[in-house]
């Protein structure tokens, strides 16, 4: 990221990894970063929801991200794994991740379109990618992912 184009068009980036893969949330999306110290498990739930916690009072809905994006499940409890906060439709939801890591910073027109060979289930919530460190990384659209849960719900 050496040479960055200076621009307005800049938007700055949460990366973490899920299943192993690196991928980016726009950081206008996030609202916090946490790993669950409790957590509630929801029965009778589909398995991309992985149930509910409190967290400074605040509801919030965790979603097994790895599921939902047709990652290998994570082998790992939630409690202990991190969490990124995403405030949709006035309410909370965390999306689990393995780790995350730095904010970054790349022009939006940096992103590329998502490849021919991007698997589907993934490719829905692709905005598209980006290298990072010499690996790519997929910009994920959160806002999707949690619109998607909300409507399998409902269904």
């Amino acid at each position: 990221m050496d040479d960055q184009p200076q621009s307005t068009n800049m938007i700055q980036l949460v990366t973490l990894r899920i299943g192993g893969q690196l991928f980016a949330i726009n950081l206008e999306l996030v609202d916090d970063v946490f790993k669950p110290e409790q957590f509630t498990p929801i029965p009778s739930v589909r398995p991309e929801i992985a149930g509910i916690l409190n967290l400074r009072g605040r509801i919030i809905v965790a979603i097994n991200t790895d599921l939902l994006l047709g990652l290998p499940p994570v082998d790992a409890p939630i409690v202990g794994r991190q969490m990124v906060n995403i405030k949709y439709l006035n309410e909370s939801y965390g999306l689990l991740a393995d780790s995350v890591g730095d904010v970054v910073a790349f022009c939006a027109t940096e992103i590329k379109p998502n490849p021919i060979n991007l698997d589907g289930n993934l490719a829905i919530y692709s905005q598209g990618i980006l290298r990072l460190n010499g690996e790519l990384m997929t910009v994920l659209m959160a806002d999707k992912i949690i619109a998607q849960v909300l409507n399998q719900e409902a269904a």
